[in-house]
């Protein structure tokens, strides 16, 4: 019924019909085209090799594009199947992962739409760990929680990047992250999503215990690098310093926030949910032992 086919130039145009619905199935498949358009001869062979089609009788119904790593790792970079979508009909999956080698670990990044992460489940998929994206809608009623012993600081371009970098190193020095650094900073700076008037730190005592900032992702605020030292934290000056944000956000103009939480930090999760965040997207890395 179904056959598993490698993708040469005879089948492209089939191949790309098939990429321009990538999303139905994961919104995060990539585009195999904006690499492949700008690849030359030899680099657009070797792409076409990390991809199988699949047909069912005579019509070309979903692929399959991997890279293979060192260790027995393969990464699925994008996988669909259009014909019978939403039907719970597991078999032209299978078919495309079989033709991945045996004991190969499969990871493959998704986000959650029901549909997909059932019949990966029923596949053999395990979920990993996760990204929840959460949203809140804002408005002139935000209650913003002051304490008479924290203040707030705009971070100056040009004078206060050495003091972000210390800052953000101690917050986040227990997540196993490489080191801020100076330049990653200033990098930062100079890109499309930099909003200069949103990064905020928090002083208490004029010491500074915390940062947190928003960054603007096709057109919508997103809450990045937020964080208490760890000595400051459990005393509510989180909820302090992300409604301080919130206000601020509201009045640049904005009228929705999202901000992104690994699903295992229930802490954040709490303090998010508690002033009304919810969760808008479930996006994890999915596993198979071939």
């Amino acid at each position: 019924m179904y056959k598993c086919i490698k993708l040469i130039k005879k089948n492209l145009k089939y191949f790309r019909e098939l990429n321009g619905k990538r999303s139905l199935f994961n919104s995060l498949n990539k585009d195999f085209f904006q690499t492949y358009d700008d690849c030359n001869f030899a680099q657009q062979m070797i792409l076409r090799r990390k991809v199988k089609l699949i047909k069912n009788n005579v019509k070309y119904i979903g692929y399959i594009w991997t890279d293979i790593y060192h260790k027995n790792i393969c990464n699925i970079n994008a996988l669909n199947v259009v014909y019978g979508y939403n039907n719970m009909d597991n078999l032209p999956y299978k078919y495309l992962i079989n033709t991945i080698k045996e004991h190969y670990t499969v990871k493959y990044l998704c986000e959650n739409n029901n549909y997909n992460f059932n019949l990966l489940k029923s596949m053999g998929f395990e979920k990993k760990e996760g990204t929840l994206i959460l949203y809140k809608e804002l408005s002139e009623s935000i209650h913003l929680i002051l304490n008479k012993e924290l203040e707030f600081e705009i971070l100056r371009k040009g004078k206060d990047e050495e003091k972000r970098c210390e800052i953000q190193n101690k917050i986040f020095e227990e997540d196993d992250r490489v080191p801020l650094t100076l330049e990653d900073i200033f990098f930062d700076e100079i890109q499309d999503y930099y909003f200069e008037r949103g990064a905020v730190f928090l002083k208490k005592s004029n010491k500074h215990i915390g940062y947190g900032q928003f960054i603007i992702e096709k057109g919508i605020p997103v809450i990045v690098n937020f964080g208490i030292i760890k000595e400051y934290r459990g005393k509510g000056y989180s909820k302090c310093l992300l409604t301080y944000l919130l206000k601020l956000i509201y009045s640049n103009g904005f009228n929705k926030i999202i901000i992104k939480v690994k699903d295992s930090n229930y802490i954040a999760l709490n303090l998010y949910k508690s002033i009304g965040f919810e969760v808008e997207k479930e996006q994890y890395h999915l596993e198979l032992k071939r």
